[in-house]
């Protein structure tokens, strides 16, 4: 059923058959509210990309705490969704965001609190009263994550110094959810977004956690529906004079979800997809939760049909940047990568405060035989360090079919010269995709009655790099990691 906003935010839920996407759309807008930049894409009806528009996303320091700032987001969909509507009509809008950020909206349907950047750094005490009380790993299958990550954590840290205005909130949803009630006026939950290791969702049963329920939280969560439902339309200020599309808004996906739903819709069934952007999450559809370590950074996201996929995670555009020290990836070069091998010069992790695979390696990231001054060897250097931590990522969540690398990475021939050279036995293919996440968003609005549409794929298959010593190079790395040889 399609809701409109009364005085406060609606919700979805009760009886009823809930209405579907809709057949054959013309034009299907994808909202992407990334933490880096915040892009709305039109795709066909085949889910073709047609056309895009891109803004970078505002991030406020404070007070009261470091956070995103949604009103850029708005203006830009109400500048460019009436143009995009001219290429073509807009008849179904789907909102994609990243998963760690919530809102926590007032009776009124404003923010009670600003939305909390992932960013952001809770009190010392506060992590330390979360950690008593936070739910088992086995129960939410995601550690406690650095900063404001972990969703939970910041409720627990709203509700804690900031009870006044936690007192105000009448219903909190994703920021991905977020987005689209702002376009449309509904607020609702969506499986994908509400447990992106976000300590909210028990995994295996989807339901609300044990914190929640423990907390009191329940009555602040709206029911959930499936990613692709359409949850109303757009509003009139969406809509210049002219407007020619639907206009139907979908309840929308978890970033990196909608980009491993991509390559589902493409055909593939048992593989690992490596998702990479500022972060680099690995998705393995074949390896079971009960695997998963803690320690090792991996986690579950759920995908839009509700099953749990076996994930690890590493902040590997970020820590990219960080040891390439502005140097762009195609400096790189496998004649730089083989000279660091040879010459020993190794990068050690971790150059931010998530360890991803290596265990307590947070913060600790240091270069050992002094950084190159050169940017094509510092390009170099750190695309061989990112398919070090990547070959540990794909240990860790026990990848051995084929693996799908899609986003920046898979333009990045050095990386993924040597990830196949690290990954001996399996295929390394590279997405010819340019952008997987907004072409799976995409695919919310093709499906009918909950079936994903095929939606033919090119995979270009890559050769491994040849480098003398890389295997006892790479040996020595583990070794100084402080992983086993």
């Amino acid at each position: 059923m399609a809701l409109t906003a009364a005085a406060g935010p609606a919700m979805l839920g009760g009886g009823g058959e809930l209405r579907m996407a809709g057949n054959s759309p013309r034009g299907i807008a994808v909202v992407d509210a990334g933490s880096t930049n915040t892009k709305v894409v039109l795709f066909d009806g085949a889910g073709t990309a047609v056309a895009e528009r891109q803004i970078a996303s505002r991030h406020v320091e404070g007070p009261p705490y470091r956070h995103i700032d949604p009103e850029p987001v708005v203006a830009f969909a109400q500048e460019f969704l009436p143009e995009l509507d001219r290429i073509l009509p807009v008849d179904a809008v789907v909102p994609c965001a990243h998963g760690a950020a919530l809102a926590c909206l007032a009776a009124d349907g404003s923010l009670a609190l600003p939305i909390m950047d992932y960013t952001a750094v809770p009190p010392p005490e506060a992590v330390a009263e979360y950690r008593r009380i936070g739910p088992p790993f086995s129960e939410v299958f995601a550690p406690l994550l650095p900063m404001a990550l972990t969703h939970a954590l910041q409720l627990y840290w709203q509700e804690r110094d900031f009870p006044d205005a936690f007192e105000r909130i009448a219903t909190v949803i994703p920021w991905i959810q977020y987005v689209g009630f702002r376009l449309c006026g509904a607020a609702a939950g969506e499986i994908s977004g509400m447990s992106a290791q976000s300590h909210l969702i028990d995994v295996r049963h989807n339901r609300l956690s044990s914190l929640v329920r423990s907390r009191g939280w329940e009555r602040l969560f709206p029911p959930m529906v499936k990613a692709w439902e359409e949850i109303g339309t757009l509003k009139p200020e969406f809509r210049a004079t002219g407007f020619r599309g639907a206009g139907r808004v979908l309840a929308g996906v978890h970033d990196s979800t909608a980009n491993y739903l991509r390559y589902r819709a493409g055909g593939l069934d048992h593989f690992t997809l490596l998702s990479t952007g500022t972060w680099i999450i690995a998705f393995d559809s074949a390896t079971p939760v009960e695997r998963l370590d803690a320690a090792r950074d991996t986690a579950t996201n759920t995908d839009v049909f509700g099953r749990p996929v076996a994930c690890s995670r590493f902040f590997g555009g970020h820590e990219f940047e960080i040891l390439a020290a502005g140097a762009p990836g195609d400096a790189a070069s496998i004649a730089d990568a083989a000279r660091l091998v040879a010459a020993g010069i190794f990068a050690l992790p971790s150059f931010t405060n998530s360890g991803g695979p290596v265990p307590g390696s947070g913060g600790r990231g240091r270069v050992e035989g002094g950084l190159p001054a050169a940017a094509a060897e510092r390009a170099s250097l750190a695309s061989l360090y990112c398919a070090l931590m990547v070959s540990e990522q794909l240990d860790a969540v026990g990848s051995r079919h084929d693996i799908v690398v899609d986003g920046p990475f898979a333009r990045n021939a050095v990386f993924l010269g040597l990830l196949a050279a690290l990954r001996r036995g399996q295929n390394v293919l590279a997405s010819e995709l340019r952008d997987g996440t907004t072409a799976g968003a995409a695919c919310l609005a093709l499906m009918r009655d909950g079936t994903l549409l095929h939606v033919e794929l090119r995979l270009l298959p890559i050769r491994a790099a040849a480098i003398d010593g890389l295997a006892a190079y790479r040996y020595v790395w583990r070794k100084r990691a402080g992983l086993a040889g």
